[in-house]
């Protein structure tokens, strides 16, 4: 009966897990807002639109995406034509070594577009800028389509200019005091820097009034570029294709894996507790110090052994005068005695009479039973004063 009722138990759950499985598996999923930039997102800040648009915006050149470093990319085999390296996201977190990498690349011919809104200042000291600063409730201009502003978010930010650079303003806000896309030669390469990488995404790209803003900026850049867009410093290196990776990339597949696991842990715990054989009772091991002392304690006095038990005793009591008290028991002398009674705070007199007792036990050969009593008569009262 009660097996029976375990079965049912497991079932009724099984049952609910699989309904709620269901349910999750069917109902709308939410939006996703975050800004991922992801080439393989569809969400609002995605960038999945663009990947489709590249061909057709560099129509004469290649088109490919890279979930490798730069460096990786020219480890793996050069390509004989020159490259336009794309970086759009946020933060273009790029480690010094890969910086290096691209730059060398641009000064032998090649390009580089940057669209983020923080660029290391490293990258700032190639090109003649010192910084970025926001403006509020401004719009988007692009030189050349000054008929027509776009206002994005309510926060735009530009470059801050040093009177040393000597590229072009290609696009700016509001003024072109405050430019936000600029090209700048580097070598037999080009430089673009963007201060959008909004304008690149989904939602702006379908959006009725910013949709075009993309066309019209990438227009400044050859139609013969061999495009590489970098995937890596948003979504790291792409890793195998694991049966789990695709598991949880699908919510059904997902829940069901879920459900698997929670139903086998049921079965173990139910199992496990009907199956599972008492566990013996171990008792401690007894503490049997005081039946041995007691032992060897009448060994010896069975013995007659006087002088074997005083001096035990006595090697005892020095042993806890050095523990105790900190002094040193090879001199019994005055100096000892007088250290013993000021630490232990027993009268000197009485001191005086156990140490004078113990070393004239030591001296002796022979201890009756009067001294042995005496002695440690004298001990236990040291130990009741001290």
């Amino acid at each position: 009966m009660k097996r029976r009722q375990n079965v049912l138990i497991v079932l009724f759950v099984i049952a609910i897990m699989a309904v709620y499985t269901g349910y999750e598996a069917n109902k709308p999923q939410p939006i996703d807002w975050s800004p991922n930039f992801s080439i393989s997102k569809k969400s609002p800040y995605g960038t999945y639109i663009i990947k489709d648009a590249l061909p057709y915006l560099f129509p004469e050149g290649e088109v490919s995406f890279a979930r490798m470093s730069v460096r990786e990319q020219l480890r793996v085999g050069r390509t004989p034509f020159l490259k336009t390296y794309f970086f759009v996201s946020p933060f273009f977190k790029i480690v010094p070594g890969d910086l290096e990498a691209v730059l060398e690349e641009v000064e032998g011919g090649g390009a580089l577009f940057v669209s983020a809104e923080f660029i290391p200042d490293t990258l700032y000291s190639y090109v003649g800028v010192s910084g970025m600063k926001r403006i509020q409730n401004g719009k988007d201009y692009l030189r050349g389509f000054e008929d027509k502003g776009y206002p994005f978010r309510a926060t735009h930010r530009y470059f801050e200019l040093k009177e040393s650079f000597d590229g072009e303003v290609l696009g700016y806000v509001d003024t072109i005091k405050n430019p936000n896309f600029i090209r700048m030669n580097y070598g037999e390469g080009v430089i673009y820097l963007h201060s959008n990488p909004m304008a690149f995404t989904n939602f702006f790209l379908l959006d009725s009034v910013n949709g075009d803003y993309y066309q019209k900026a990438l227009s400044f850049l050859p139609p013969d570029a061999n495009v590489v867009w970098d995937e890596y410093l948003k979504s790291g290196a792409e890793g195998q294709q694991t049966l789990f990776r695709v598991i949880f990339r699908y919510p059904a597949l997902k829940w069901a894996y879920i459900l698997l696991i929670l139903g086998a842990i049921l079965y173990v715990l139910f199992r496990t507790k009907r199956e599972q054989r008492p566990i013996p009772e171990i008792r401690p091991l007894e503490n049997r110090t005081l039946e041995f002392v007691s032992v060897v304690s009448s060994l010896y006095y069975k013995q007659r052994d006087h002088v074997a038990i005083a001096n035990k005793r006595i090697n005892s009591f020095l042993e806890e005068v050095r523990y105790n008290y900190k002094l040193r028991t090879e001199e019994l002398d005055s100096s000892f005695i007088d250290l013993l009674s000021e630490r232990s705070g027993v009268a000197r007199g009485s001191v005086e009479g156990l140490i004078f007792l113990i070393i004239r036990i030591r001296k002796t050969e022979h201890v009756d039973e009067d001294q042995l009593r005496e002695l440690v008569r004298y001990i236990e009262l040291f130990k009741t004063k001290s």
